[in-house]
């Protein structure tokens, strides 16, 4: 690649970053609040952040003692 190409594309790339960098320096107040609106949604819309209705365990009665009829003592 001759030396005249590569300051020419070198000068270009700057050229075009810079032209970049002057674009986003004007939008960064909107571009944050964009952002931050954008992550609510996803947030809001994620199922495992999602809220759910508390779970009802079921009710189960347990006894205080444990009976059993086939080990019975034999006297």
């Amino acid at each position: 690649m001759p030396i005249w190409l590569r300051k020419f594309t070198l000068q270009k790339v700057a050229e075009h970053y810079e032209s970049q960098n002057k674009k986003s320096r004007g939008n960064t107040a909107n571009d944050i609040n964009e952002a931050r609106s954008i992550l609510q949604k996803a947030q809001s819309n994620d199922p495992r952040t999602a809220k759910s209705p508390p779970q009802q365990k079921p009710q189960v009665n347990v006894p205080d003692f444990v009976t059993s009829k086939g080990k019975a003592s034999k006297k």
